[in-house]
């Protein structure tokens, strides 16, 4: 499990003994934690003093709940579904608890059946995919989203197991690539087939560049798609920029909600009632999401600006992580932190090897366009010149 799982400490261990360059400011870039669009949190709603004496209530307070269902039918259209209790919800303490408890409880659920259990997951991936897959004991499988829905669908056909569940990212991490109708249809038919959960991680879908994703329930309204068992994870991590506040919620059928409920409430953690109020008028509130996407599209116009020498470059559909190709992703973070006092992820530590032996994250770093515009520039600008073997004023030169 420590092979992927600990994809940061990793990192550390890489840029253990290497001291940035003197003169220069270190910027993180490793970290997907945005400061895009900050301000939308409502520091006196986490200073009521008595919300913090209390104990947090049992699925969260009707307020917090009501504003999930709101931006639901906002963003996705699902009103038949929550007007019939077709779906239903139930906070997170963010996204990795939830999906390492829905993955645990899927997994239980297969054994108890008798058998080895396999999660299918795609492969580069955010790593508590495969960890949790571990931790649970199953065997992790994984297919290439990018290969399209036959790729899916021979994981699933060839998993050599019981599948407990099929996890699929819209918008991907780290990639940014968003998944098709079909793709979806196709996954939800084979975690069917399978009688397997099916994970869906929406948790960038407030933050793409182009045409915003369907979302996964809008399918389901829609009767494009119909799922048996499945989850949905959304997060205020990502699509408010707080990730301090652990604070999320899935959505899906109402006996795998109940059963994540059931769970959660009595072994897992409730959110406390100041994080409630001030969850609550987050999702309630769009303009801070619309001001962030704003800066995260400028931040991406400088990428496309100032990396348009460095060969590979491309844009992402969503989110805010450049998955930038180069020939040896180690050799080229240590590089990045030694010169230019800039901290990437290399991309081997967020994939496994496939059947075939070869990491897809290999020979990729992973950078984070999360910092506001002069600090944004400056570190592209650092990163045009080491990649590019060129120098500052003439990456300065091509941005402008």
């Amino acid at each position: 499990m420590d092979h992927v799982a600990s994809a940061f400490a990793r990192l550390r261990a890489l840029q253990h003994g290497i001291p940035a360059p003197a003169g220069l400011a270190p910027v993180q870039l490793h970290l997907g934690e945005s400061r895009l669009g900050t301000g939308g949190v409502d520091t006196a709603l986490l200073a009521d003093p008595d919300g913090w004496t209390r104990y947090p209530r049992l699925g969260g307070t009707p307020e917090l709940r009501t504003a999930y269902t709101g931006w639901l039918r906002r963003r996705f259209g699902v009103g038949r579904l929550l007007d019939r209790s077709t779906v239903a919800v139930e906070p997170t303490p963010g996204t990795k608890q939830a999906l390492a408890v829905a993955v645990a409880r899927a997994v239980e659920r297969v054994r108890r059946a008798g058998g080895e259990a396999a999660v299918v997951m795609p492969n580069p991936f955010y790593p508590t995919y495969h960890a949790a897959a571990v931790a649970s004991g199953a065997r992790p499988v994984f297919y290439d989203p990018c290969g399209g829905s036959p790729a899916l669908e021979d994981a699933v056909a060839t998993a050599g197991a019981r599948v407990a569940a099929v996890i699929v990212c819209d918008p991907g991490n780290p990639r940014g690539e968003l998944l098709s109708t079909e793709f979806l249809r196709a996954a939800t038919r084979a975690a069917g087939a399978a009688d397997a959960l099916l994970l869906v991680d929406e948790c960038y879908t407030d933050l793409a560049l182009s045409r915003p994703p369907a979302g996964y329930l809008s399918l389901v309204e829609r009767g494009v798609a119909a799922p048996g068992r499945f989850l949905v994870l959304h997060t205020l991590s990502k699509r408010s920029g707080a990730p301090g506040l652990r604070s999320g919620f899935a959505a899906g059928d109402a006996e795998t909600v109940a059963d994540y409920a059931r769970y959660n409430r009595v072994c897992g953690v409730s959110t406390p009632l100041p994080v409630c109020a001030a969850a609550a008028r987050l999702w309630d509130d769009d303009t801070h999401v619309e001001r962030a996407r704003r800066e995260l599209a400028a931040n991406w116009a400088l990428a496309d600006a100032i990396l348009a020498a460095v060969p590979g470059y491309r844009r992402a559909d969503a989110g805010f992580f450049l998955w930038l190709p180069v020939d040896d992703d180690e050799a080229a973070a240590r590089h990045l932190w030694r010169d230019q006092a800039l901290s990437v992820m290399p991309g081997r530590y967020l994939a496994a090897d496939g059947p075939d032996g070869v990491n897809p994250g290999a020979g990729h770093l992973r950078i984070a366009l999360v910092h506001d515009e002069p600090l944004m520039r400056e570190a592209l600008l650092r990163l045009c010149a080491s990649l590019t073997r060129t120098d500052l004023l003439l990456c300065e030169d091509v941005s402008a």
